[in-house]
């Protein structure tokens, strides 16, 4: 978020003795030569990402670097309101809008609404499909970046600002119209996640406030809008995929307030995920136990956390380090110990391109050159025992198996009980047969191959890669699109079963968490969710 970040360093006298540092920057050598932030807490939090701009992405070298160390983008401001609707409004005709597919709710009554320029957002959704990124979409309601006309009478700067009423059609006309846009595209499926409203708590004077007034720590209108992103992924049966967040900075110092204010969203069903907590740090303030805290504080209220927007102001590159390696050893305690951490959202992708003018606050110096801190980054992993050092999937023995899905509470099982070459495989009530026996053969390196009881293999549709690609059964024939890796979860004796064409990246799911007999089971991003889970029971064919 471009904008300072007021007050973050407020308490640093008071605090300095809460800090955690200490002599641990990694010397290069210590680091395993095939470890990538990437392959380390990619394959751990689901998703790592950066920030970027469109001319990034398209820039070889630079969309280069992305892939090799991260898996998901945030755009830095070109998806915020400015960049969609102007500086200036663009308007035309209801009707016109209507047949361009935008939505417009039926009790808005201005015969002219605003365009929203969609250019950059297609081409970044484009690029990110086509070379395997997931999208953080930020931001949808912000006090910031946000044109002052939308607000207006006539959505003209010359008049006053419009009714509650009247803002209300504005703002769903605006969310449901951009999210719509992204899920009827063709490259929509990567964005797995909105920060639908940022920054409320510390919004500063603007048309939102000039309108719905002060607010409190329960704004209808803050609550009005994760309601209609709401509305949008569930009409797209998203709701199980995509997470609704609320995104704000010095999220360590608003626990209670932003509990209590996601709470009020939810009282009446559950339609924010969460918190996205920006995470604009200094190795002077907050504290490595301070900070914690607040992540630790959420978690245990249930909500699903997304890092975002982290960078370290420091003294030196040792002083940064040192904190990194501390900061990210609690990140993966809380995430190992159950913690729903999602994601993890670096803000910037190296120091000579960081919004923080004078300062070097990130991991890597200008591309592929990296700092002490990634090194004690990837140290924090290893330390954290989800390294090499530590084989986080698990070796079954050889042998027969039936495999239930924690969620569903049933079995893995090809349909109608057949063998055969594309066979869909699915879940079903328990019963014995053979369509539910799994033979589990272990082929080196933590892979495993899964054969059916009626003499087919688990098989990846055509070894694709793509989140949704489908899970049949196959004859056997030694491609990776048959290999399978079962994963370690912080419950004893569960496990994921990730899939080698993936990378371990991405698993076998039940879509859209489905519990019903014939729930088809497909590849999708492995965030460790219950749908993920599944136990082994040994049997006898």
């Amino acid at each position: 978020m471009k904008i300072v970040k007021k007050g973050k360093r407020l308490f640093s006298a008071i605090l300095v003795g809460m800090l955690i540092l200490g002599s641990c920057v990694v010397p290069k050598t210590e680091t395993a030569a095939s470890e990538t932030l990437l392959n380390t807490y990619g394959k751990t939090m689901g998703r790592f990402g950066n920030c970027v701009t469109l001319a990034q992405l398209q820039d070889p070298a630079t969309l280069s670097h992305i892939k090799s160390q991260y898996n998901s983008i945030t755009l830095e401001n070109e998806m915020k309101p400015d960049a969609l609707l102007g500086r200036q409004p663009s308007l035309f005709h209801q009707d016109t809008a209507k047949s361009q597919g935008y939505y417009v709710p039926s009790s808005m009554n201005e015969t002219y609404v605003p365009k929203i320029n969609f250019d950059t957002i297609d081409k970044v959704l484009k690029i990110c499909y086509e070379n395997g990124l997931g999208v953080r979409a930020h931001t949808l309601i912000w006090h910031s970046q946000t044109p002052d006309w939308f607000f207006r009478v006539g959505y003209s700067t010359n008049y006053g600002y419009v009714s509650e009423a009247q803002m209300n059609n504005r703002m769903e006309y605006y969310i449901k119209t951009v999210m719509n846009h992204v899920y009827t595209s063709k490259y929509g499926s990567v964005v797995y996640a909105w920060d639908v409203v940022n920054e409320y708590l510390h919004a500063t004077p603007s048309g939102w406030s000039y309108i719905y007034g002060n607010c409190g720590n329960k704004p209808a209108f803050v609550k009005r809008a994760f309601q209609y992103a709401h509305d949008c992924i569930s009409y797209f049966k998203l709701t199980d995929k995509v997470s609704l967040l609320y995104n704000d900075f010095n999220t360590y110092m608003e626990v209670n307030d932003i509990i209590t204010m996601i709470r009020y969203i939810n009282a009446e069903k559950k339609i924010c995920n969460g918190v996205g907590m920006q995470s604009h740090l200094g190795t002077a303030f907050p504290s490595v136990s301070y900070y914690t805290d607040a992540l630790r504080a959420f978690v245990n209220a249930g909500f699903e956390v997304q890092i975002t927007e982290l960078d370290v102001t420091n003294k030196s590159d040792a002083d940064q380090a040192s904190y990194l390696y501390n900061l990210m050893k609690n990140v993966l305690s809380i995430k190992k110990a159950g913690g729903n951490i999602t994601g993890l959202t670096w803000w910037g992708i190296a120091d000579y391109v960081t919004w923080i003018k004078g300062e070097k606050p990130l991991l890597f110096s200008y591309l592929n050159v990296p700092k002490s801190s990634y090194y004690n980054v990837l140290q924090a992993y290893r330390d954290s025992g989800l390294g090499s050092s530590d084989t986080n999937y698990e070796t079954l023995p050889d042998g027969w198996y039936y495999i239930k899905n924690i969620n569903a509470q049933k079995y893995l099982q090809v349909k109608d009980n057949v063998g055969g070459n594309g066979v869909n495989v699915e879940i079903g009530t328990g019963s014995g047969v053979k369509g539910q026996k799994w033979y589990l053969s272990n082929q080196g390196n933590g892979y495993v191959t899964l054969k059916n009881g009626n003499g087919y293999m688990l098989d990846i549709q055509y070894g694709a890669k793509e989140d949704g690609t489908n899970v049949q059964t196959y004859s056997a024939n030694g491609a990776d699109a048959q290999k399978f890796k079962i994963m370690k979860t912080s419950t004893a004796n569960v496990y994921g079963i990730v899939t080698k064409v993936t990378g371990d990246k991405k698993s076998l799911d039940v879509y859209n968490f489905g519990t019903h007999d014939g729930a088809n089971v497909c590849q999708w991003t492995y965030y460790g969710n219950t749908c993920q889970k599944w136990i082994f029971e040994p049997c006898w064919n």
